[in-house]
């Protein structure tokens, strides 16, 4: 071979090579990306050819699948959601033109067919497999409770099993119809209320004295207090010049720390926040996941972290400067979601351990084969399961006796918390219930909040949060086949 067509064959050869690495780049390294755009006009096309597996609930409910329709002799499929707006914001929507959110955007390559050894090959004939199932932890009997109890408001309600962290029930008000996605989506956008804000995961609020219970775990953790400390209530606690009071400006006199907790006295836990300064609250905060992302199986942009905030940034759980008072009573800048604080309430019923929360508990084939499967994970533990142990029998008594019997269930022990955050406005909070049941033995934790409401966390948000454990202590062993 002489020279001149050996360097002909060379670059004949390097440039078929440069061409197969392009053509494996944009065909299956790239691909996602250039399916995800909504200006690229095969992605509609290829989005309509392909049958998405289905989205069904604990309680074998479908909440999501396809559904096939011909056009000009083509047979095509588009996206059902036979439940309307049930779970809308978690169970999320897949269109080519508006995108993806919720569970339809993080489990995508399951429902879409493009995972497993395959997928590669598919792309490059371009194929699809038939997507497969999402089986869920959400029970729709759960939902539905919920999602009713605040209809006709803001506000959002968190449920979990604290011995797993599987997630009962997700429900963000107000919400808004899935099936109206791909052919109004413009009309829910201009709704009021941001229906699309999904307020259990993804929405921010003081937690008001729901936060007491962190104090309380912090308190007895140091070993200075115990539930039968004694406290001498003057009606005031002034850190810094500046005036701490209790609601309604009450004095309690001589109390003990139980009944600090039963009847949310600012002025005892803003002086054990003293107390115990900004390191040791802080490191308290770490412990139950404050300042760091939540581990749901959701899009991370749909996820908030609860913490600290000054000028919208996150500002880190240990710092010696902290307003340490006005943290233990659920004040200074603090922002949470219901997500954080269903998580809270969960780790103290399950002695201790917190959970990472799920709700996807498998993925399976349409010929039965399981791809995927979640388990209970422990993420970290809050305290000692004696203190946990101690700060719940402190919670029983907030629901017995004090701010939060209106969350009380005949013949069920019930342990819980109250909040009510302050607005801006005196006629106007926002009320909080966290808690569990059985207080003996906890199935289910709860974390409840309504926004803009002119009640308090006992009258408005602890009767809410009652329903929801009622129901989902009474559903029996799911049967059957999904139904829609």
């Amino acid at each position: 071979m002489n020279r001149s067509i050996r360097a002909l064959y060379l670059t004949l050869a390097a440039g078929f090579a440069v061409l197969v690495l392009m053509l494996g780049y944009w065909q299956v390294i790239a691909a996602g990306e250039l399916d995800e755009r909504a200006d690229n006009p095969y992605t509609l096309e290829k989005q309509r050819l392909v049958d998405r597996g289905r989205i069904i609930s604990a309680d074998k409910v479908i909440l999501a699948e396809s559904v096939v329709y011909r056009e000009k002799g083509q047979k095509y499929y588009r996206r059902y959601y036979p439940q309307g707006a049930l779970a809308a914001q978690v169970v999320g929507y897949a269109t080519a033109r508006e995108g993806s959110t919720g569970l339809e955007q993080q489990y995508n390559r399951y429902l879409a067919g493009s995972y497993g050894t395959g997928a590669i090959l598919d792309r490059l004939r371009d194929e699809t497999k038939d997507g497969a199932d999402i089986r869920l932890t959400l029970d729709t009997r759960v939902q539905k409770t919920a999602e009713a109890l605040i209809s006709g408001r803001k506000g959002a309600v968190v449920a979990i099993e604290p011995k797993t962290g599987k997630v009962l029930a997700v429900a963000s008000s107000p919400g808004f119809d899935l099936n109206q996605v791909a052919s109004d989506f413009a009309s829910i956008r201009k709704e009021s209320g941001a229906p699309l804000l999904n307020r259990a995961t993804g929405g921010l609020y003081p937690p008001g004295s729901t936060f007491k219970v962190v104090t309380a775990t912090a308190a007895l953790g140091s070993g200075t207090w115990s539930p039968s400390s004694t406290f001498d209530d003057k009606g005031v606690y002034v850190v810094d010049g500046k005036p701490i009071y209790n609601s309604g400006k009450a004095k309690y006199g001589l109390h003990n720390l139980t009944d600090a907790l039963t009847f949310s006295i600012n002025t005892t836990f803003a002086q054990i926040g003293d107390r115990l300064g900004g390191r040791t609250m802080g490191r308290e905060m770490t412990r139950f996941g404050f300042a760091r992302p939540v581990e749901i199986d959701l899009p991370a942009g749909e996820v908030a972290v609860s913490g600290r905030y000054r000028d919208g940034k996150l500002l880190p759980n240990e710092q010696r400067d902290s307003d340490s008072a006005r943290i233990a009573i659920g004040q200074e800048n603090l922002q949470v979601t219901p997500l954080q604080m269903a998580m809270v309430a969960g780790a103290i019923a399950n002695s201790g351990r917190m959970m990472r929360p799920y709700l996807v508990r498998r993925v399976i084939t349409r010929d039965g084969v399981v791809v995927k499967q979640q388990r209970p994970q422990e993420v970290g533990s809050v305290s000692s399961a004696y203190i946990a142990s101690e700060v719940g029998r402190m919670m029983g008594s907030v629901v017995s006796e004090g701010t939060g019997t209106e969350a009380g269930l005949a013949g069920l022990s019930v342990a819980g918390k109250t909040g009510t955050a302050e607005t801006g406005d005196p006629e106007r909070n926002q009320a909080w219930f966290i808690g569990y049941a059985p207080a003996d033995d906890p199935k289910v934790a709860v974390a409840v909040v309504i926004e803009d409401t002119s009640g308090t966390g006992g009258t408005e948000a602890a009767p809410v949060a009652g329903e929801v454990m009622r129901t989902a202590l009474s559903v029996g062993p799911v049967q059957g086949e999904p139904s829609a």
